[in-house]
């Protein structure tokens, strides 16, 4: 069956180029002149470009599979996953199959989801399954990971730079005149705390400040907001006030909202004994008491170019997996703006 790539050779542009012409993408237009030739192109190598059932089969079938409790109304994931199906009804792509990855989470169900939709590539939100991966590579369809969040992994990956933005949430409490300062997060797809990114971004930001990591400041909550509460509650409880971080970075916005919540049932005030930094700016952050600093995550455009890329890749082979990462900002409210410097 003849491919994009193969038009996209023949006329000596890009497998986007192609894609944009054929589908007549607005956002990115191409000329009438490329967009002629592209399509003449695509007649004489027998890709279909009507409404036929033969086009329907030659477009790029996507399998989204997702962790069940990610599905839904999660704040980071479900505005990853609309700018994911908006970018594949803008490119002229049928819309992606969604499972839980509750329901395929074995070799058999996922080969039967993967013989069903008839997809050719596969959005992996937030797993790692070791053998399911080497069912894909088997076959040769490709997988592209979001939010997977283990530097170790070896897979083409589409997310936000978590390192660089660890450091930048720690350079910001540095700024503000804080030595002491904690962590809050959880593991990485290997159980450990080590391998997160946020973590590794976190310790190096620390000892470039030459500043020591004291480990009864690490909380690991496994990502769990009431783990994280608890935690954090425990925390403060057990050290004497003297010995408290007066600041503590959390790995996202979900732990940082319940850990504030236990800062300020100890008494604590916010910023002034502990400042807080979450990351992925989710919309409540700014209605916490005080509003919370975030990294912000540019959540839909990691939907659309894991869409943009994910079509590209089933088109074209990549011998070295790459790793697209997208920047950060930093948006500073109330409840990290004190400078504790005397």
């Amino acid at each position: 069956m003849t491919r994009l790539k193969d038009i996209a050779d023949v006329i000596g542009v890009s497998i986007s180029t192609v894609s944009r012409a054929i589908s007549n993408d607005t956002s990115r237009p191409v000329s009438e002149e490329t967009k002629r030739k592209i399509r003449e192109a695509a007649l004489k190598l027998g890709y279909p470009l009507d409404d036929t059932p033969a086009a329907a089969a030659s477009r790029t079938q996507i399998a989204c599979v997702i962790p069940g409790k990610l599905l839904g109304n999660h704040p980071y994931f479900s505005e990853v996953l609309q700018g994911f199906h908006g970018k594949m009804a803008e490119m002229g792509q049928p819309a992606a199959i969604v499972r839980t990855f509750e329901e395929v989470n074995d070799a058999e169900r996922f080969q039967a989801m993967l013989t069903e939709s008839g997809a050719r590539g596969v959005l992996a939100l937030g797993w790692y399954d070791k053998e399911l991966h080497e069912l894909l590579d088997k076959q040769g369809i490709p997988i592209l990971g979001v939010s997977l969040n283990d530097d170790s992994l070896k897979m083409p990956i589409v997310d936000c730079d978590r390192v660089s933005a660890a450091r930048m949430a720690v350079a910001h409490l540095l700024d503000q005149g804080h030595t002491k300062i904690g962590y809050v997060g959880g593991p990485a797809f290997f159980r450990k705390l080590e391998n997160d990114e946020r973590f590794i971004g976190f310790q190096f930001a620390m000892l470039q400040g030459n500043l020591p990591i004291r480990r009864e400041w690490v909380v690991n909550t496994n990502w769990d907001v009431d783990l994280s509460y608890r935690l954090v509650t425990g925390m403060l409880q057990e050290l004497p006030r003297a010995d408290w971080p007066t600041a503590m970075f959390c790995a996202s916005d979900m732990l940082a909202i319940p850990a504030m919540r236990a800062a300020l049932e100890q008494q604590c005030r916010i910023p002034e004994d502990i400042a807080f930094v979450g990351m992925d700016n989710i919309g409540f952050s700014q209605y916490t008491s005080p509003p919370l600093t975030s990294i912000d995550v540019p959540r839909q455009e990691i939907g659309k170019l894991a869409a943009k890329f994910l079509c590209d890749y089933v088109e074209e082979d990549y011998r070295i997996p790459p790793r697209i990462l997208l920047p950060c900002s930093l948006i500073v409210r109330e409840s990290s703006v004190h400078d504790i410097r005397p």
